[in-house]
């Protein structure tokens, strides 16, 4: 994947004419793929793939095109045939295209090189482990491994590069079907290289949680309950700040969901900090622009709303010191500070409530209250003394996230678990959370 953004840089570098600017962000991946029934191979297969992103910039107007690559050993000639035929097309483009008043494209030479180790994928092991681990349970799941590369290069010289390697396994475990109604434990393990061993114990805690799912269900009236949310639950709630909560344009326009937390009118926890911090090795230190990104930038601090993402184009439009955040201005590799909550009394401290394994299908239901809504799935049980008693029938919350992450929440683990995307509609996605549980005092269930 190097050699092939080596290439497509130096093909870059000759392209633009005198006024021009030629830029080209690489995607490319080679992954292995294995999806599993009953805890066995159902299908399996590799795939290799590169594509690049063209923009051709002159002047203010620009013009843009995806050009997929030829394989990944391909020399530059084969990569120079079809970045120029992409050119030519731009150039005809960029000719009939409007000014952009916004447009802001790095025009320095940025050199940056952010290389993981390699770490081969050994697919009869894991296949092997995910059996023993398994046993007899009806094991669903997906494995995505291999290296994820990013690479941004323009013609005015800039060389930005980053690539990691990673085995990312998602599976739920399913009881047999019971009249009708299908229950199952959802969970995922992630790590840089195979560890057998972490991957079976996280697939032996699963089956000790389907153990409990067999227990007669528990309707809950709706209400106010005392929510023990797991790492992932937690991750769900906070992936919906993600929408506008900490854009500089959804601030300036008035449709952030953290608009009231930004006005000071209401307050988070204490005990929430959360930084956007590009340590954790989620995403590459650069974006589409080229523009290169600050290590960390401080979102939430002690409960307080401290800065926001602003790319280059939000800059421009209201006057702002930009942080080289990508257009969307979403978080892409968070980093939760965790609290002191051990998970082997979290239970004890919940007493008597609901753990909560995994949020779904949420969305606002009130914007700009920031109240946030979405149903239990899979894993949610009723807790009685610190102690399982059973699974509870799918619940609706609706909530205000500032009450829920505010006043509500008592304590944070005092662990993080490390939750990459698993998203791979268009490719492997980079981007992830690291993630404690959160003891919340009341959280409310609608229906």
């Amino acid at each position: 994947m190097r050699a092939l953004f080596d290439a497509l840089a130096d093909v870059v570098g000759t392209q633009a004419r005198s006024g021009e600017l030629l830029v080209a962000t690489l995607e490319a991946e080679t992954s292995e793929f294995i999806r599993l029934n009953h805890a066995r191979v159902r299908q399996a297969g590799r795939l290799e793939r590169a594509l690049a992103r063209l923009r051709l910039v002159d002047g203010d107007r620009q013009a843009s095109c995806t050009v997929t690559l030829p394989g990944l050993g391909a020399g530059r000639d084969a990569v120079a045939a079809a970045v120029a035929d992409a050119v030519a097309a731009l150039r005809s483009a960029v000719a009939e295209s409007e000014s952009d008043p916004l447009l802001d494209v790095n025009r320095m030479a940025v050199v940056s090189d952010d290389d993981g180790p390699d770490a081969p994928f050994d697919r009869a092991a894991f296949v092997d482990a995910v059996a023993q681990a398994a046993g007899d349970a009806d094991l669903v799941g997906f494995c995505a491994a291999g290296p994820v590369a990013r690479g941004f290069c323009s013609s005015a010289g800039s060389r930005q590069w980053y690539r990691r390697t990673s085995v990312a396994v998602d599976w739920s475990i399913h009881l047999p079907d019971d009249a009708g109604t299908r229950r199952a434990v959802k969970s995922g393990w992630s790590a840089p290289t195979l560890d057998t061993v972490a991957l079976g114990a996280a697939i032996a805690r699963s089956r000790a949680d389907a153990a409990v799912l067999a227990r007669p269900v528990r309707r809950l009236s709706p209400g106010d309950y005392r929510v023990l949310l797991a790492p992932r639950a937690l991750a769900d709630l906070l992936e919906m700040l993600g929408w506008g909560g900490f854009s500089a344009r959804a601030h300036r326009t008035g449709q952030s969901p953290l608009g009231r937390l930004a006005r000071g009118e209401v307050s988070m926890s204490p005990l929430l900090s959360i930084t956007e911090d590009l340590d954790a090795g989620f995403a590459p230190a650069f974006q589409s622009d080229g523009y290169p990104r600050p290590r960390r930038v401080p979102l939430i601090e002690s409960g307080r709303l401290v800065d926001t993402l602003v790319s280059p184009r939000t800059a421009r439009e209201f006057g702002l010191v930009s942080n080289a955040a990508a257009d969307h201005e979403a978080p892409e590799s968070v980093r939760v500070t965790p609290g002191t909550l051990r998970a082997d009394q979290a239970l004890a401290r919940l007493g008597t409530g609901v753990s909560v394994s995994n949020l779904w299908y949420l969305n606002w239901s009130d914007r700009a209250a920031g109240r946030v809504t979405g149903m239990t799935r899979f894993a949610s049980l009723w807790i009685e003394d610190g102690e399982p008693v059973g699974p509870i029938e799918a619940m609706r919350f609706d909530d205000v996230v500032n009450r829920a992450l505010g006043d509500a929440l008592e304590a944070l683990g005092d662990t993080c678990l490390r939750m990459p995307s698993t998203d791979t509609w268009d490719s492997r996605a980079t981007g992830g959370l690291e993630a404690p549980s959160a003891l919340v005092s009341a959280l409310r269930f609608a229906l």
